[in-house]
Formats: structure tokens, sequence, C-alpha cells
């Protein structure tokens, strides 16, 4: 009876350990290991920010009003990484 539940222990553990392998596996296939600093978050922001205002200025050159609602909508949409994988 002990080694029955033991059986049934050791195949619970394995289960685990094989699903803790399969979601290891889809991590890595999913992602390129690269984790950003915040150094590095804060340089992309700052250039993301100083593109947006560029084209804000652009806009406002020629006689059209972009709404802060319009540039936060900007904003979101230039952050978005639109790259295929």
């Amino acid at each position: 009876m002990i080694k029955n539940d033991l059986h049934a222990r050791l195949d619970v553990l394995s289960e685990k350990i094989a699903s803790a392998k399969k979601d290891l596996q889809d991590h890595n296939r999913w992602s390129d290991g690269h984790k950003l600093t915040s150094g590095e978050l804060h340089a992309r922001y700052a250039f993301l920010k100083s593109e947006l205002e560029g084209e804000v200025e652009a806009l406002e050159v020629h006689g059209h009003h972009v709404s802060d609602l319009e540039a936060s909508v900007r904003e979101w949409f230039d952050s978005l990484d639109l790259g295929t994988r």
C-alpha cells in the first residue's frame, strides 16, 4: 500500500515537472530572452515622445490643431511594435 502511494505521488510530481518543462519551452519559443532595463525603457520613451512632438509640430505648422486626445492616441500607436516575429 505504501508503495502504491509513493508511485502515485511520484506520478503527480512527474506530471508537474513535465508541465513546467512545457511552460518553459513555450516561454523560450515566444521570447527572445531580452529584458529591457529601466534605462532602455526610459530612452525608448524619450525617443517616442520626441518623435510625437515633432509630428504634432509639423501638423500644427500646416494649420492642423492636434488635441490632447489625438496626441495621446498617436503616442499609444507609436508605442506599438508592429514588426513581424
